[in-house]
């Protein structure tokens, strides 16, 4: 009675026992192209956060792609897409900014 049982793993390869981040393991390019993705959120950086994301998020897709388990793929992609969309908003934020004050 005093006996545990552990539970069979639901299928190859199950890392389910392992506690989960939501920053990928094994992929340090994907885990810097999300970093920089959540960085440019913040406003008005996405223009200096917006590139760095597209540059790590290809470079992490390139490795996820060669990964067994493809680890961070999902990472890559959204900061890929992010990285593009906040890097266009804060340049034309900037750039509205620029035409209120005055700059041109």
């Amino acid at each position: 009675m005093s006996a545990t049982a552990e539970p069979a793993r639901r299928r190859k390869n199950d890392r389910s026992e392992i506690p989960v981040s939501f920053l990928p393991d094994g992929n340090p390019n994907a885990r810097r192209a999300y970093l920089c993705a959540v960085l440019g959120l913040a406003p008005g950086l996405g223009i200096i956060f917006g590139p760095p994301a597209v540059m790590f998020g290809v470079v992490g897709r390139r490795a996820a792609l060669r990964d067994e388990f493809r680890r961070g793929l999902g990472h890559a992609y959204v900061s890929r897409l992010l990285g593009l969309v906040e890097f266009a908003c804060a340049a034309a934020g900037w750039a509205c900014v620029g035409n209120a004050v005055g700059w041109w």
